[in-house]
């Protein structure tokens, strides 16, 4: 079952931060990048002083094997969409991205 959602950029982090799990699926596409996998961990530590959101992603592509850590309250600005699958299930959540306002 898909599910899908507008919300501005920081809703989407606050989404995130509420709903995605250690072990979920995440597909992140911002600017040109696109960015599907597992989550391995979330971090919502403050970086000096201002609030803070990183997701490592082991990405799970053909041509290589890889984890990463995106910085979503850095590349807010440049979201366009998000899709959290919740591990063992087939709900799909398709957040499309209103731009923030600067």
């Amino acid at each position: 079952m898909i599910k899908e959602l507008k919300m501005d950029c920081d809703l989407a982090i606050d989404y995130i931060i509420e709903h995605v799990k250690v072990y979920d699926t995440l597909e992140l596409s911002y600017n040109r990048v696109f960015t599907p996998g597992e989550v391995l961990n979330i971090d919502t530590s403050e970086y000096n002083g201002k609030k803070g959101c990183k997701v490592v992603i082991h990405v799970s592509e053909e041509t290589f094997t890889s984890s990463v850590e995106v910085d979503l309250e850095e590349i807010k600005d440049d979201l366009i969409e998000v899709t959290h699958i919740p591990k063992g299930t087939d709900e799909e959540t398709v957040i499309l991205i209103d731009k923030c306002d600067m």
